[in-house]
């Protein structure tokens, strides 16, 4: 049965992430990231990136977006009857298809070359109930001990999946959930298990 899968804050080539997640080598901290992503994936699956899949520097985020098209590309072709798995982004603020950017349009089509979709933010029904998806959490939020960035951009709704903050514990207040790999072992996590918690 063909599942939806969320992750975030993947940060490949990042150093300072990778050692806080602690890895002493980037290209080993990426290499288990994107292993723990192929491993879940199978055909029909639905994956949802939301957010920073690289520091933003251009770099980075080139050889981000090269990996992540290696790894897509042979599971959006399978060549057979089975469907292809598909690959959504969620813009995040260190993502330079992000409108809060200047120049976010000028990186659409680099971004739409691994991702099918590209936004900011996406409206999305569990069991007849309402939620939303974006990378940041609700205004008010941020990383421990920060002033909250960005708040213009944040939806403020009951029922949330987000990523940004790098947390360790998924829930991150009353119906919202950080879906980034520090809280789920650098792995994704099934939409099932996530809307358990936003709904409980």
């Amino acid at each position: 049965m063909a599942q939806t899968w969320y992750t975030s804050d993947l940060h490949l080539g990042h150093p300072f992430v990778a050692g806080l997640r602690g890895f002493n080598d980037v290209e080993e901290h990426d290499r288990v990231i994107l292993h723990n992503l192929s491993q879940a994936l199978s055909p029909g699956d639905t994956l949802w990136v939301l957010g920073d899949i690289s520091s933003g520097w251009a770099p980075q985020e080139q050889r981000a977006l090269r990996l992540l098209k290696e790894l897509f590309t042979p599971l959006r072709h399978t060549g057979d009857a089975a469907e292809p798995v598909r690959f959504h982004l969620i813009s995040g603020n260190h993502d330079s298809s992000h409108p809060l950017h200047e120049h976010s349009s000028e990186s659409q089509a680099d971004f739409l070359d691994v991702f099918d979709s590209v936004q900011s933010f996406q409206y999305a029904i569990w069991e007849g109930q309402d939620y939303w998806m974006c990378h940041f959490p609700r205004p008010g939020y941020d990383h421990e001990g920060m002033v909250s960035r960005h708040d213009p951009l944040r939806l403020d709704v009951p029922h949330l999946v987000h990523g940004h903050l790098h947390s360790v514990e998924p829930v991150t207040g009353p119906g919202q959930v950080d879906v980034g790999v520090d809280a789920w072992d650098l792995s994704p996590v099934r939409r099932e298990d996530v809307m358990n918690l936003v709904f409980r």
